[in-house]
C-alpha cells in the first residue's frame, strides 16, 4: 500500500499539530508559511495539501496557495473558521478546494482512508457511544424534544448509521468526558474502518453543560449552509 502524504500549512503550527487526527498509512508533514506550503506543493510529493486562510491576522494567503495550486491534480482542502462564510466556500472550490472547518479537521481521515468527496448534502447524526449512560438517555430526549427528528439524528451504533449515506455531518459526543480539549474522538478513530463514498463532516462536543446549545448551534450552521 503507497504511503499517503499529507503537507499541513497553518501558522498556529503547534495548534494545527495537536488537534490533527492519526491517519494510517500516512506521513502528515506541517510548516508555518504560505510561501512554504507552496515551494513544498510544486514538488508532486503529496497527495493531499491543507492550508489554513489567514496566516496573518487580516490576510488571506491561503486563498494565494490555492492560487498558485489550482494547476496541481491533487487534492487541495482550505481549512478556516471562517468555512461557513458562503464567498470563502465558494471562492475554495472555484479554485478546485473543498473547505473544512477548524473543528471539521477530524473528517481528513475519512477522506484519506476512503479516498472520497465530503458530502454536500444530508442530515444530521449525534453520535454517542453508550445507549444505556445517562448522558445518551439526556441527549435523545432533550434532540428529540427541541429538534426536528427527520434533520437530527442520535444513535450508538456508528458504523450502521453511516453505511446508510445519508449524513453529511456527524456530531461526535465522545470527546465530551475528555480531559483534553482538543482531542479527535471515537467517530474520527472508526471512519478509519469504514469505506464510505462520501465522507461527512465530524464536529466534537467538549462541555456537557452546553452540548444541547451547541449540537443546535453546529447543526444550523450546517443546515444555512447547505447545498441542495
Amino acid at each position: 500500500m503507497a504511503l499517503e502524504k499529507i503537507l499541513v500549512g497553518d501558522d498556529m503550527i503547534d495548534f494545527a499539530k495537536k488537534v490533527f487526527p492519526a491517519i494510517p498509512d500516512t506521513e502528515v508533514e506541517f510548516v508555518n508559511n504560505p510561501e512554504e506550503v507552496i515551494k513544498k506543493a510544486r514538488t508532486e510529493n503529496y497527495t493531499i495539501i491543507v492550508t489554513d486562510l489567514m496566516y496573518t491576522p487580516d490576510g488571506q494567503e491561503g486563498f494565494d496557495v490555492l492560487e498558485n495550486l489550482k494547476d496541481l491534480k491533487i487534492r487541495k482542502i482550505l481549512w478556516t473558521g471562517n468555512a461557513y462564510n458562503q464567498g470563502i466556500r465558494e471562492r475554495a472550490e472555484d479554485l478546485g478546494a473543498e473547505t473544512l472547518n477548524k473543528n471539521e479537521i477530524g473528517s481528513l481521515v475519512g477522506i484519506t482512508v476512503s479516498k472520497a468527496p465530503l458530502k454536500k448534502d444530508g442530515s444530521v447524526l449525534v453520535y454517542c457511544q453508550n445507549e444505556d449512560s445517562v448522558l445518551y438517555k439526556s441527549i435523545k430526549k432533550s434532540v428529540e424534544t427541541v429538534f426536528d427528528s427527520s434533520k437530527i439524528r442520535i444513535c450508538a451504533n456508528l458504523e450502521e448509521e453511516l453505511e446508510k449515506g445519508v449524513y453529511g455531518l456527524v456530531i461526535d459526543t465522545t470527546t465530551i468526558l475528555s480531559r483534553e480539549k482538543n482531542s479527535v474522538g471515537k467517530v474520527s478513530h472508526d471512519i478509519k474502518y469504514i469505506q464510505l463514498a462520501e465522507v461527512p463532516r465530524v464536529v466534537c462536543l467538549y462541555n456537557v453543560s452546553t452540548v444541547i446549545i451547541d449540537i443546535g448551534i453546529i447543526s444550523s450552521n450546517y443546515y444555512k449552509n447547505l447545498k441542495i
